[in-house]
C-alpha cells in the first residue's frame, strides 16, 4: 500500500514537473510550484526525488534513451537501404509529435540541467550517421564540414516543423513533402561528389 502511495506522489510530481518545466524551462521552474501543483509537501519531493535536475532527468532520461535507440535503427536502416529516408523522417516525426511537451523542453527548456546541449549530441549522432551514409554511397570520406552542414539541417528541419502551429496531419504531410525534397537533393548531391571524386 505504502509502495502504491509513493508511485501515485511520483507521477503527480512528474505530471506537475513537465507542465512547470514547459512553460518556465528548467532554470526558472519552481519546486515549490510543482509540490503545489502535485498536492505534496516539499518532504514529500524529497523522499521521491534528490533535486530538481533528479526529477527533470525521471521525465526525460526515458524518452531520450527511446529516441536514441530508434534514431540508432532509422539511421542504420537509411544506411543499408537509402529508399527508406521519407519513412524514417516520418517515424521520428511521430514519435516527436507523441512526445511534443517533453522535445520542446530538451528544444527550448533544458538550460542549465544535464541536457542543457542534448541538441548538439543529437546533431553529432546525425553527423555521424549522416558521414555513414555519404562513405557507403561515395567510397570515400565525405566532406566534413558538408556532413555537418547536412545534418544541422535534418535536425532544424524537424524541429521547424515541431514548432509549427499545424495540426498533426498538416505536420506529417510536411514531414513527407520535406522529405521526398531531401530524398531528390540528397540523389543529386551524390551525384555531384561522385563526379569529383572520380575527377
Amino acid at each position: 500500500m505504502e509502495n502504491d502511495k509513493r508511485s501515485e506522489t511520483i507521477e503527480k510530481l512528474k505530471k506537475a514537473g513537465k507542465e512547470e518545466f514547459l512553460k518556465n524551462g528548467y532554470q526558472r521552474a519552481s519546486l515549490r510550484r510543482i509540490c503545489n501543483s502535485a498536492g505534496v509537501t516539499t518532504g514529500a519531493f524529497y523522499f521521491s526525488f534528490e533535486s530538481k535536475e533528479a526529477l527533470f532527468k525521471a521525465i526525460l532520461e526515458p524518452l531520450v534513451n527511446q529516441y536514441e535507440v530508434m534514431l540508432g535503427k532509422l539511421m542504420k536502416g537509411e544506411i543499408e537501404n537509402p529508399g527508406t529516408g521519407v519513412d524514417a523522417d516520418k517515424i521520428m516525426m511521430q514519435f516527436l509529435l507523441a512526445h511534443r511537451e517533453e522535445a520542446m523542453i530538451i528544444m527550448h527548456g533544458a538550460d542549465g540541467s544535464c541536457y542543457e546541449n542534448y541538441h548538439q549530441r543529437v546533431e553529432e549522432f546525425m553527423r555521424h550517421s549522416f558521414a555513414a551514409y555519404y562513405r557507403s554511397q561515395l567510397g570515400c570520406e565525405p566532406d566534413e564540414t558538408l556532413v555537418r552542414v547536412l545534418a544541422k539541417i535534418r535536425l532544424e528541419g524537424a524541429m521547424a516543423i515541431l514548432d509549427e502551429d499545424v495540426d498533426v496531419e498538416k505536420k506529417m504531410y510536411l514531414t513527407e513533402k520535406i522529405g521526398i525534397h531531401a530524398t531528390g537533393g540528397t540523389e543529386k548531391l551524390i551525384e555531384s561528389l561522385k563526379k569529383e571524386v572520380h575527377r
